[in-house]
């Protein structure tokens, strides 16, 4: 309590992360492999050149969450909010996304490859240079949206 925000760099390992509240940690170049996220919020943290694979995020807060550089492979996000989000040059590659909630996030080049999902609901996002190339989602609503278009 009072302190400053943590911060983790280097590599993690495929633990399992259940009910901890990581709000405004900093991740900087860390790669998790393996790793399973639930209940856990990372409320206005910020990540950068971070890269994930096979990790699974279940029911997070990643509300005000800043990321920058990040990559995610074969990830799964289910049941997550990312209200008030800033995403900058982040690649989402192959994975499955659920029930997702995007209001009033912020998308600069953003890449969104080959992922599949349903139920992602946004107001007021806001994105230029997004690329959705071999990407499919059922029930996506983007409402009152910017997104490739010059502003």
């Amino acid at each position: 309590m009072g302190g400053a925000p943590a911060g983790l760099a280097g590599q993690a390992d495929a633990s399992s992360y259940a009910g901890l509240d990581l709000g405004l940690a900093i991740f900087a170049s860390t790669s998790f492999s393996g790793s399973s996220f639930t209940s856990t919020s990372f409320h206005l943290a910020q990540w950068s050149a971070c890269q994930f694979t096979h990790a699974r995020f279940e029911r997070c807060d990643l509300q005000g969450i800043s990321m920058s550089g990040c990559i995610f492979k074969e990830c799964t996000f289910d049941i997550a909010q990312f209200k008030g989000s800033t995403f900058a040059d982040c690649t989402f590659e192959a994975c499955q996304w659920t029930e997702l909630n995007f209001d009033a996030c912020q998308w600069m080049g953003l890449k969104i490859l080959n992922c599949t999902g349903s139920e992602i609901t946004g107001d007021n996002v806001q994105g230029e240079q997004v690329n959705w190339k071999g990407s499919r989602f059922r029930n996506m609503r983007l409402s009152n949206s910017r997104i490739n278009l010059s502003m």
